[in-house]
């Protein structure tokens, strides 16, 4: 008697496990053969191949049928698996269910959306999808990409750079458009009549970077009217940078709807920019090797949803 794991895989096919099966269902190689269309000569070799697999009669003639050794009990919740996983291998991905389906989900957010998109999308999770647990990484462009191609997220969210450095191994989705607008505490002078490039520019900036000063779409925008942005305060993250704000003189430039959903909260009021080129939108990304994974494609419509509502 040899074990499973010592069969030659070779001489192994779908035909004779399925026979396997079918006799430990029926008892009867009649019965097999016609449930499976095939002769009655072809179910006995198939059986025959079978014992000669596992050096074992597998199962005996008796008065009532055929009846399984030790051994074919034992092989039969192995070879159930095996047909099974074959099954679902061919007929592909199994269909993803959110209510059942426990995991973590992995998400390289900025600022931005760590702190507008993520807690709508937990929200919603503890109520639809309880075991989904979500794991959000403050990972940004290039820091993003990087982690996906090593597998330590499974998607990104944000203002990306297109084309993509190295395109071909990301799916990136659109979210939404989005407009940059200008915010500052209640009663800000500058908020009180229509702004001039020149007066916006030589407002008292501050700039949300963990990276220390960068150009964004609205630097580059002034810069075509010939202004720079005066920057004079520098913070990592938006909730630093809208206490300051509302408490100060100084102004910050910020997507139109982090400015609404915080409005009351930081008592803050904000105005659009009269600049063109402020817009930008925002993607999800993740890796191609997981173009079709099911667990994905629900997440990111999962997203779409969050976002409009």
């Amino acid at each position: 008697m040899r074990d499973i794991n010592e069969v030659d895989l070779r001489l192994v096919d779908t035909t004779i496990l399925l026979v396997f099966l079918g006799v430990m269902r029926h008892r009867k190689a009649t019965a097999v053969a016609h449930e499976m269309g095939l002769t009655q000569p072809a179910v006995s070799h198939a059986l025959k191949r079978l014992r000669n697999l596992y050096d074992d009669p597998l199962f005996l003639r008796r008065a009532h049928g055929l009846e399984p050794t030790s051994l074919a009990i034992e092989l039969e919740p192995k070879v159930r698996r095996i047909v099974r996983l074959i099954s679902e291998t061919l007929q592909g991905s199994e269909q993803f269910d959110p209510a059942s389906a426990a995991t973590d989900l992995r998400i390289g957010a900025f600022d931005y959306e760590l702190t507008g998109i993520i807690p709508k999308l937990v929200a919603q999770l503890r109520n639809d999808s309880p075991n989904i647990n979500v794991h959000a990484f403050p990972l940004h462009n290039l820091e993003a990409l990087e982690a996906l191609v090593q597998g330590q997220i499974d998607l990104s969210l944000g203002y990306f750079d297109f084309p993509l450095n190295n395109e071909t191994a990301f799916v990136a989705e659109e979210l939404y458009s989005e407009q940059y607008v200008l915010a500052g505490r209640r009663g800000h002078p500058l908020f009180g009549s229509e702004a001039t490039h020149e007066q916006i520019a030589t407002a008292n900036h501050l700039l949300i970077s963990p990276y220390g000063p960068i150009r964004n779409l609205v630097d580059h925008a002034l810069h075509l009217q010939g202004y720079k942005r005066n920057i004079k305060t520098i913070v990592p993250s938006l909730f630093a940078a809208l206490s300051i704000v509302e408490n100060s003189d100084l102004v910050v430039t910020l997507p139109q709807r982090v400015a609404w959903e915080n409005a009351n909260r930081f008592n803050i009021s904000h105005r659009p920019l009269p600049i063109e080129g402020g817009a930008f939108k925002l993607h999800t990304v993740r890796h191609i090797r997981d173009a079709k994974n099911p667990l994905h494609i629900w997440l990111t419509d999962k997203l779409r949803t969050v976002i409009s509502d």
